[in-house]
């Protein structure tokens, strides 16, 4: 009987933006890039909000931490890369540039992954 496959998966962050995939399974390593409009938007924010000045840009890259879900890296990078392409908000560089204005914004990897639909 063939036991159920299990992928380790993580996301690369440009401070709060997702970016980039990274599954993993006993097949190998899986690296998917999201759509460009997330690195588009770290080109926005970044020039927003001074990053651009510094090493802050480069230090602001970061892996958040490996969950484990069924499948395998390739099915796993697939249907995580879907999920934030068609459900994260398409207004999310106005939406990190107003709360930076209204003082609350949260710069932590993952922090905006609550606005994931679906």
């Amino acid at each position: 009987m063939k036991g159920i496959c299990l992928a380790k998966i993580r996301v690369m962050y440009w401070k709060e933006i997702p970016v980039q995939l990274q599954a993993q399974d006993e097949h190998g390593v899986v690296s998917t890039p999201l759509d460009q409009r997330f690195q588009d938007g770290v080109d926005a924010i970044s020039m927003f909000d001074g990053s651009t000045e510094d090493d802050t840009y480069l230090m602001s890259w970061e892996w958040g931490e490996f969950s484990e879900v069924p499948g395998t890296a390739k099915e796993a990078s697939f249907q995580l890369a879907k999920k934030y392409n068609e459900s994260f908000p398409t207004d999310f560089v106005s939406r990190i540039r107003d709360l930076h204005r209204q003082g609350i914004r949260n710069p932590l990897p993952g922090s905006l992954d609550h606005w994931l639909t679906g």
